[in-house]
């Protein structure tokens, strides 16, 4: 079994190696978006009838309750619930961030997204308006883009929905789940080596060796590879293996895994995709913050995590009572 090699941006950010370049690095996993994961980690299973037909979520509007999708007695899902509460809380949170843009100490303890767009517009001529807009954008986030844009889109029958078809029952369960989706622990390799001398070289079986070219995520129009995360290959990880034939990685980073479809990494906002969505629900199922390996190779448990155990003990999912 080859080494799996952890750039520095993977490491929890206590780790001493840590490093993390808002402006070299990919997009970190936010907080919020551990947290969310843990909301619907604990929120279960989401049944069919609360998926949502064909609602637009860029018509949401958080101050507009004649937008919510979930109306007139249609259930909204409980991981949703908790998520809309955990955004809520997190605007309040991030509030001494914003109070105290000046002091570096502070900001310290800020996600380094956030620690960068205020380092950035105090220094702005203009730095009272910069950083008003700072503000106004992270709110925006946290109100609308995560909630609507982001949850309401992959809380579709066209997203989620898609990955429960064929699944037997009106709520299915990670075991009805993982029989039309697994999650596989494989070997991937480069283009410039041959998957069955690999396997063969090492006593692996080589239907789980494949070249990383063989997978979905390179075959999009813009795509994302494990080198632009600090992968190295041979690399032992998780890819999904989704009833729609596609094939996705989820790579270690941020202290946690992400997914690479194309959904996830082409718009820095979104904080969840429809995988990220059914590997809560299993995680949940297992009372776990580690993925299971459905088949295939063993790999390690980092290549498994799929929340940070930091956030996962201090995060306790809530729900605020004012979405209907």
């Amino acid at each position: 079994m080859p080494h799996l090699s952890l750039p520095p941006g993977a490491l929890a950010h206590t780790d001493c190696e840590y490093d993390y370049d808002v402006d070299r690095d990919p997009p970190n996993i936010e907080p919020i978006e551990h947290e969310i994961r843990l909301d619907f980690v604990c929120g279960g299973p989401i049944r069919r009838d609360q998926l949502l037909g064909d609602y637009n979520p860029w018509s949401y509007k958080a101050d507009d309750p004649a937008t919510y999708p979930w109306r007139g007695g249609k259930q909204k899902p409980v991981g949703m619930a908790y998520a809309e509460a955990s955004c809520a809380a997190r605007i309040r949170e991030e509030e001494r961030f914003h109070d105290h843009a000046d002091d570096d100490t502070v900001l310290a303890d800020a996600p380094a997204y956030l620690a960068a767009q205020i380092r950035a517009a105090r220094e702005k001529s203009n730095s009272r308006d910069a950083l008003l807009e700072v503000r106004e954008g992270r709110e925006k986030w946290h109100r609308e883009l995560i909630p609507g844009a982001n949850l309401c889109q992959i809380l579709k029958d066209s997203s989620y929905g898609t990955l429960i078809e064929k699944c037997i029952g009106p709520t299915p369960d990670a075991e009805r789940l993982l029989k039309h989706n697994a999650f596989v622990g494989m070997v991937l390799v480069d283009d410039a080596s041959d998957p069955d001398v690999f396997a063969r070289d090492r006593g692996l079986d080589s239907v789980y060796v494949l070249q990383e070219s063989d997978l979905s995520h390179v075959n999009t129009e813009d795509p994302v590879t494990l080198v632009e995360y600090g992968i190295e290959l041979p690399a032992p990880l998780l890819v999904g293996e989704y009833d729609s034939g596609s094939q996705y990685p989820l790579v270690p980073w941020g202290d946690a895994v992400t997914c690479l479809c194309p959904f996830k990494q082409s718009a820095p906002y979104r904080v969840m995709c429809k995988h990220e969505l059914l590997a809560s629900v299993v995680c949940g199922d297992r009372d776990s913050i580690f993925l299971p390996v459905v088949r295939g190779i063993d790999v390690p448990y980092r290549a498994r995590r799929f929340v940070s155990p930091e956030i996962a003990v201090n995060h306790e999912p809530r729900t605020t009572g004012d979405r209907p």
